[in-house]
């Protein structure tokens, strides 16, 4: 939710304010009151100290001093954005954005196949590597339907990629189900449960890896309107929930050295799990927001947003394969999340002085992922986000620049049925956040609300 130097130097309490390039995210009807020509180019700069304490793991397993870190490779993430608009008369106003609203990225292994079995990351088996860049290129326009009131929509085109890499064949989980497959080959007349059990333990360790692309359609609209005899704005902005269809390859690879590798060699595993394409479904959820700021504590502009986002729709990811007759690959392959509706409060403060202005800011966010589904790919908590900014007006230029700490509050999760996988334990995370934009005007003076 990070976007724009100035928004989140307030901490992201930018829905009423809206008065630069990253309005086209957070309200675009503020652009409405931005005359002449406009230019922004941000970058965000994350790092992230996830760490992983399990509660349980397989005998005979090292889990490091520190627990076991989330952001082994990369350990920065950068993320740029631009912004642009134009008016075109004292009324329209039209603007183009490209920016990523919702990503997300992770490491949680290496995967060197020299690294013994007991130094592996336990829960390898529910994710190793998530990562999701979601680009939307946004063109607006916005309206003065009068000199206090603006109304913007903007149409999306919305280019996501995602990658997924997880271990498979577990010996107390998937591996179970497969060995009962294999059991009557291996077994005949035995009892399958007890032989597939027997099986899971001496077949090698599988990993998937899914990489695919997914283009759809959003859509953003906002409401701006001005009150000068207060001193105050309010704003309200909705973005569209998109279902993501990934198109893409499912690969396997498996370890050697196996006991099953004299009779089940890897050519007969290769077989079963066929590299192919594939089809992933993965919704990113509506968001509404209000927000109202003020001026009325002199020249202090003071702001507060209050967010919805309906993760309720993320109540599981489903995975189509193309091939799955005479194959171990099914037709469906569907992960449970069951998440909830999250709410976010956000607070910001802005002080102009002679050269320089300066922002700090508060934010409050709920996490949407119950513990149930807290693990490698979902390594979540509500967190605080603390955050400071400064800008610098240098004639029709403005550089700006910000830092966040997001404290996510520890979490420890003890749920029976994820036991198997060795996702229980204690979440402990604090990411830091660093950013700059540059943003330039020309044809116009200050902002409109202050003519």
């Amino acid at each position: 939710m990070e976007l724009g130097a100035r928004a989140t130097g307030m901490g992201g309490a930018f829905v009423a304010v809206a008065s630069d390039g990253s309005a086209l995210y957070y309200n675009p009807a503020g652009i409405a009151f931005q005359p002449g020509f406009r230019m922004e180019m941000d970058g965000l700069f994350v790092h992230g100290d996830f760490r992983f304490f399990p509660s349980a793991t397989p005998p005979g397993t090292i889990v490091p001093k520190d627990g076991y870190s989330g952001f082994i490779s990369p350990s920065l993430l950068v993320v740029p954005n631009m912004y642009m608009s134009k008016s075109i008369s004292p009324k329209l106003t039209l603007g183009f954005g490209a920016f990523t609203p919702f990503g997300l990225g992770g490491n949680w292994t290496n995967f060197k196949d020299s690294d013994p079995a007991a130094t592996k990351f336990v829960a390898r088996w529910a994710s190793t590597r998530p990562k999701m860049e979601s680009i939307w290129m946004q063109p607006t326009v916005a309206y003065r339907v009068t000199r206090n009131l603006a109304l913007a929509a903007g149409v999306a085109y919305v280019h996501t990629h995602a990658l997924l890499e997880q271990s498979l064949l577990n010996p107390l989980d998937d591996g179970v189900v497969f060995g009962k497959q294999l059991a009557p080959s291996f077994f005949p007349g035995s009892d399958v449960t007890a032989s597939g059990k027997i099986l899971a333990r001496l077949l090698p360790e599988a990993r998937f890896r899914f990489a695919g692309v997914s283009r759809n359609v959003g859509a953003n609209v906002g409401m701006l309107y001005w009150k000068p005899e207060w001193k105050t704005r309010f704003g309200f902005d909705y973005r569209t929930a998109v279902v993501q269809h990934f198109d893409g390859q499912a690969s396997f690879a498996f370890t050697t050295g196996y006991a099953l590798q004299p009779i089940v060699g890897l050519d007969k595993l290769a077989a079963l799990f066929p590299n192919q394409k594939a089809r992933v479904q993965f919704p990113t959820p509506a968001t509404f927001a209000a927000g109202i700021a003020t001026e009325v504590f002199g020249s202090n502009l003071i702001s507060l947003d209050v967010q919805l986002q309906d993760y309720h729709r993320l109540k599981d990811v489903v995975l189509n394969f193309t091939q799955n007759k005479d194959v171990a690959t099914p037709a469906e392959g569907r992960l449970v999340y069951n998440f909830h509706n999250a709410t976010e409060v956000r607070l910001g403060f802005e002080h102009p002085m002679r050269k320089f202005t300066f922002r700090a800011g508060w934010a409050w966010d709920q996490t949407p992922v119950p513990d149930e589904s807290v693990g490698p790919l979902w390594p979540d908590s509500t967190r605080l986000n603390f955050d400071v900014g400064v800008s610098r007006q240098m004639g029709n230029k403005e550089l700006s620049f910000f830092y966040q700490g997001s404290k996510f509050l520890d979490r420890t999760t003890s749920v029976a049925a994820n036991d198997k996988i060795f996702t229980n334990g204690l979440y402990s995370t604090f990411a830091q956040l660093f950013g700059f934009s540059l943003r330039i005007g020309k044809g116009s003076k200050g902002l409109e609300f202050t003519q």
